[in-house]
Formats: C-alpha cells, structure tokens, sequence
C-alpha cells in the first residue's frame, strides 16, 4: 500500500509526547514537554520505526535513543502494528496486528544539544527526552519509502488507536514550543 495523505496541518500533538510541527525542506520541529498528553498505552508502546530515514539534531536538552533488535516469534511479548491507510479524524493512521516479535535493547546513545544522530527506515527505537523532560530537535526525512510503519504494544495492552492529534489547540502547542525553545511562557 502506498500512503499518499502527508500530514499538512502545519502543528499537532504526537502520540509520543511531543509536539509536531512541518517544516519546508523534508524537516519537522520536535518538541517535547513533561506536561504534554500522551497516547494511554504510551509506557507499553513507544517502541516503533519510520518509514523514512532520517537525520535530527538536538537544539535544546538531551535526547536519548534506544534501539531494538526485533524477531518474529509467535509466543514473542510484543504485537506490531502496521500503520497504512488514510489517517483518521484523530490524525493518526488504522493500527493493523502484524504479528508478534521479541524485542531486545540493541543499542543507547544520549545525543546532547548540537549534536545529530541518525535513523534508518524501518529499524525500530524509541526517544526519550533527559534532564527536566524539555526537549527540541529538527528532523530532515532523507529518504522515504511507500511500506507503512510500525509501532509495537506489549502483549495484553490494548493500543491506543484513538489518540486524538487535535486535543490540544494550535494556541496551546504554540506555547509549549516557545517554552522550550525560548525558556519562558507566552503570555495568550
């Protein structure tokens, strides 16, 4: 399946706690914020990959990115989901059981303010923002391809496949990025 509906709304709320915001270029602002909502499986599913590489650097806090070693296995812990189709009213994409897997920690790097790493379509992680939770990078998509995404659950989890993108208005976002990129709050 090839996914053609890009996401277009200029900021959103990701599942994974951080705000979205689309860049010229093939870049988007990532923003993340202790205070912001997160998708209620979110401590047994923020395992998951891109189907884009891409290349982000840090430019406030420290970003911490797990990688995973991932194998098929039918009595494995985790259940994929694929990610293809028409993004729903909530903003995300259908999430489709596509088999279990084991998944074991590959590797850990904590990429500071001004540094970059790097990530492979495909290859499965996780990012977790250190320090006080306030983290910002800018991501550059350096290839893209059409098989759909996936994102991982623990096994007897129900995934949250209704997190909804738009809970939190523009406004509010808006706020968050200033918080973190400028270190104070806007006034509204």
């Amino acid at each position: 399946m090839i996914i053609d509906d890009v996401m277009t709304d200029k900021i959103t709320l990701h599942g994974l706690g951080f705000v979205q915001v689309q860049l010229e270029g093939n870049q988007r602002l990532h923003v993340w914020h202790p205070e912001l909502p997160r998708r209620a499986c979110f401590e047994h599913s923020a395992i998951h990959n891109h189907r884009f590489d891409f290349v982000s650097r840090v430019l406030v806090g420290t970003q911490c990115n797990i990688e995973y070693r991932v194998e098929p296995d039918p009595d494995g812990t985790y259940m994929l989901y694929l990610h293809e189709g028409a993004r729903t009213a909530c903003g995300g994409r259908p999430w489709t059981p596509d088999g279990r897997v084991y998944m074991s920690d590959d590797s850990r790097e904590s990429i500071p303010a001004g540094e970059t790493y790097m990530q492979l379509a495909y290859d499965f992680h996780r990012t977790e923002p250190r320090g006080d939770g306030k983290v910002a990078t800018i991501m550059q998509k350096i290839g893209e391809y059409p098989r759909g995404a996936h994102s991982s659950c623990l096994i007897g989890i129900q995934p949250d496949d209704q997190f909804d993108r738009y809970q939190w208005s523009p406004a509010q976002l808006w706020e968050i990025v200033a918080d973190v990129l400028l270190g104070q709050k806007v006034a509204p």
